[in-house]
């Protein structure tokens, strides 16, 4: 039976994909973001748009208000002004959660981060541990999850290094050791929407990641392989990535911050199960990758993942 699902933070990268996949599952979607205005788009799939900002609460009420489901999705990659770790990593949370019990919200699904807590020196991780916390001390039925970087059309990471790459004879690599585990949106969209009603999850956290773990330094050569460019990479010393980040956090989106510089030092993969059975298998990063990340796709390309056709259209899936 279809649920009543509000996905705060539905307009992003992640929240489009469940958008699409809890729309595909029969339930009714309401949107919650800072400017609905330009998602408008998603009105055409029949999702209910509200504005929202759970850095000063505005619409939180409104947008829980007579839901079965309400899924939180804000995160940040950098800060702005009010636009804050704390303010939208904790204190959002705080405020959602009051909102949700005293709307008798029935289940609550968060999206928080592989390790977070376990780099004490990052904002970003401290904030997305207390978020955790608060998470688990709230009375309602919740259930949190932890993925790894998440890619997929329109990412942050892959096309991020792909336009760099195209203005850059050489790519700088930060902590190029590091490891990863990194899975595909739609599989992390996969195990939000089938989580949906599920009384089994209650209480329960998921670690998120794809099959395969890779060092920072591999999957830049593995992107540059797919895109058939050849460059060299040069390790970049710490004390030059953070004047790096000083010099571009004056940037409407800066490449690289020192928060992150602080957490590309540790790895970043699954201890145990790399993607809980209860929500299918994961794809290959090898298997998606050319579907999304290319000049040029081929039109009605396909691969077989997870059992089924999962179609690629030109510019996307």
């Amino acid at each position: 039976m279809g649920q009543r699902v509000c996905i705060i933070g539905g307009s992003g990268f992640v929240g489009r994909s469940i958008v699409d996949q809890a729309i595909a599952a029969g339930h009714q979607v309401r949107v919650a973001c800072r400017h609905p205005e330009r998602a408008r788009d998603l009105m055409v799939k029949g999702v209910e748009m509200i504005g929202t900002d759970v850095t000063d609460g505005r619409g939180i009420e409104a947008a829980v208000a007579n839901q079965d489901v309400v899924i939180y999705l804000v995160g940040l990659l950098f800060e702005k002004g009010k636009q804050n770790f704390i303010a939208a990593h904790r204190d959002g949370v705080e405020r959602v959660l009051n909102a949700c019990k005293q709307a008798g919200v029935g289940q609550y699904l968060h999206m928080s981060a592989l390790g977070a807590g376990d780099v004490s020196e990052s904002e970003y991780a401290c904030t997305k541990a207390e978020a955790e916390s608060l998470v688990r001390n709230s009375e309602l039925n919740w259930t949190i999850f932890r993925p790894s970087i998440i890619y997929g059309a329109g990412d942050n990471f892959f096309n991020q290094f792909k336009a760099m790459s195209a203005a850059l004879p050489v790519m700088p690599v930060i902590s190029g050791s590091s490891l990863f585990q990194p899975v595909w949106v739609e599989d992390v969209a996969r195990a939000f929407v089938s989580s949906i009603g599920n009384p089994h999850v209650h209480s329960q956290v998921y670690d998120l990641g794809g099959p395969k773990t890779y060092s920072f330094e591999a999957m830049l050569k593995l992107l540059m392989a797919e895109l058939g460019r050849e460059r060299v990479f040069i390790p970049l010393p710490t004390i030059a990535a953070k004047a790096m980040a000083v010099f571009t956090s004056i940037m409407p989106t800066p490449p690289i911050t020192l928060d992150q510089i602080k957490l590309l030092k540790h790895d970043n993969v699954v201890t145990g199960e790399a993607f809980p059975a209860l929500f299918g298998t994961a794809a290959a990063l090898e298997d998606i990758l050319p579907g999304f990340i290319g000049d040029s796709q081929v039109e009605g390309a396909q691969i077989r993942m997870n059992g089924c056709r999962t179609h690629y259209r030109k510019g996307g899936i």
